[in-house]
């Protein structure tokens, strides 16, 4: 349906449907992040500095994007409601900003600590250090996309078609290879027992799915925005990337612990839990066991739950 004043062809739902769906969704990625931050904030408080530093900085970029978005949305559904050209992304103040400088910036952050992880596990610097250059450059990249987007000259406007699928195409690749690495060092240091080698599944399944996810979502929107010219359906997938990229990085670091006695039926000898003197033989409820791999000191190997004074401590 045309609204009266816009241009022949323009049809508002095609407009204002994917941005609204593209703010919903950054907007529920969001609490998904908060939901996780507290969680790493109650399980652990040993990590160190780095990483906590590392955690609150990827978390207040997140919240500072999703300011700016909410902003852009309120201008389009509240200030500017009905008006066709408050619809165009171009003519949103902060898309720029907060969609691929942001994006840009956590992306490099996340898959350069995938990369330390990466050299913690190898003990080699040649494949992480590839990696991290070539994250740096792909922000490079984000960066000059999101400042040219505000340029409306042809020959800017021709730049950023070429940098875009240079850009997606660069990311998805990253993340790729850094999922087919840590699968290959993880297999080749499996020693084969047990307890071990569940642990070590357990972080190969997990690099392999949080790889795939922000790859997929990246070849999504190179798919939108070459393959339906012209529409915005891109920016559903666009506008929330950097928050589903933050989310992978905390999934990483809560995936330390894990519920045990709960759904998930964990054989008996599996779980090293003891119960303090103190308290009742019986337990109603899960218990949750945490482990710290290798965020809290030096060491490089996944570390098991030990018990300490009576009681299930992480060390």
């Amino acid at each position: 349906m045309n609204s009266a004043g816009s241009p022949p062809g323009f049809v508002v739902v095609e407009q204002s449907g994917p941005q609204l769906l593209a703010f919903s969704m950054d907007w529920a990625l969001f609490a998904v992040l908060t939901v996780q931050l507290y969680l790493y904030y109650q399980a652990f408080p040993n990590d160190m500095v780095f990483t906590k530093v590392l955690v609150y900085t990827v978390y207040c970029i997140n919240l500072t994007q999703v300011i700016f978005v909410t902003i852009d949305a309120f201008n389009i559904f509240g200030y500017n409601f009905g008006d066709p050209s408050a619809l165009i992304p171009t003519a949103q103040k902060w898309l720029w900003f907060a969609g691929p400088i942001f994006w840009g910036i956590v992306a490099c952050i996340v898959q350069s600590f995938y990369a330390f992880r990466l050299y913690r596990f190898s003990g080699s610097w040649i494949a992480p250090s590839v990696i991290t250059f070539a994250a740096l450059g792909m922000c490079g990249i984000g960066v000059f996309g999101g400042v040219s987007g505000q340029q409306s000259s042809a020959s800017v406007q021709a730049i950023i078609v070429i940098s875009t699928p240079i850009y997606l195409v660069g990311t998805a690749l990253i993340d790729i290879a850094i999922a087919g690495c840590m699968t290959y060092y993880l297999t080749k240091s499996d020693p084969g027992f047990r307890r071990t080698h569940t642990l070590v599944t357990r972080l190969i399944r997990l690099s392999i799915e949080t790889g795939a996810i922000t790859a997929l979502f990246a070849i999504l929107i190179l798919a939108l925005f070459f393959g339906i010219p012209g529409k915005v359906y891109y920016v559903v997938p666009g506008n929330s990337i950097s928050t589903v990229y933050s989310n992978t990085l905390f999934a990483v670091l809560n995936s330390r612990f894990q519920i045990l006695n709960g759904r998930r039926d964990v054989p008996a000898s599996d779980i090293h839990i003891s119960i303090p003197s103190n308290l009742p033989s019986t337990v109603g409820g899960p218990v949750v066991s945490i482990t710290q791999e290798e965020f809290s000191d030096g060491s490089n190997q996944a570390k098991e739950l030990k018990q300490m004074n009576g009681s299930a401590t992480v060390v």
